[in-house]
């Protein structure tokens, strides 16, 4: 029978190693793209995959269970993937900031002509470069909220803040997404450049909503 995360957790603080080798399993590709979301950065987000998997196992104890473990999970993750930011930051004061075009939301089974693919591609690259260009605590809402498809409750506990926060972040977010967004998207929110709203959506995950 296959055991319950709740279960997992006791064992892993009694010192089954077996229990945390399962949550790494069920969980090593949820962290790995929330890490790669913020950081925007391959190394940077298996650094934070490692590090999240060895805080769970040095701080298992003092995880409560009064949120569910993958929202504590999401906390930690979040945490360290804004530490890593900062931390490039600091080293590498001359590179713009996150301003690397990541193509870890493109599918790789969509078969299209060329002249769509490019479009797409093209597309992507101005949702990147937006989202990117949002402030560290604007930008962990957005991809907890539209890409991780989490609530403003579950939010407000990962980042240690009141949901009023979250909205407000989100409202300030997605108004300035519409603004590095506008050449995509006409006032009526039909065409622009041969890009639909609906093209737009798909790409981003509904982020000029």
């Amino acid at each position: 029978m296959e055991r319950t995360e709740s279960i997992l957790v006791a064992d892993l603080c009694d010192g089954d190693m077996t229990a945390l080798a399962i949550l790494v399993d069920r969980h090593k590709d949820l962290v790995y793209r929330v890490a790669m979301q913020i950081t925007k950065n391959s190394d940077d987000a298996s650094d934070v995959l490692q590090d999240a998997f060895l805080k769970v196992y040095d701080s298992i104890n003092a995880f409560r269970q009064e949120s569910a473990f993958e929202t504590w999970l999401y906390r930690i993750v979040v945490n360290l993937s804004i530490d890593a930011v900062k931390k490039r930051k600091r080293q590498q004061e001359s590179m713009a900031s996150l301003s690397e075009v990541s193509d870890v939301h493109q599918s790789q089974d969509i078969q299209q002509d060329p002249t769509r693919q490019a479009e797409k591609n093209e597309l992507q690259e101005w949702v990147t470069q937006a989202v990117n260009s949002l402030s560290i605590k604007h930008r962990s809402v957005v991809i907890l909220h539209e890409l991780e498809g989490l609530s403003h409750p579950q939010i407000a506990d990962i980042l240690d803040c009141s949901e009023g926060t979250v909205r407000s972040r989100l409202h300030y977010a997605r108004k300035r997404l519409r603004v590095l967004l506008a050449p995509y998207i006409d006032v009526k929110g039909k065409q622009v450049k041969n890009f639909k709203l609906s093209k737009i959506k798909q790409v981003c995950g509904q982020l000029c909503l």
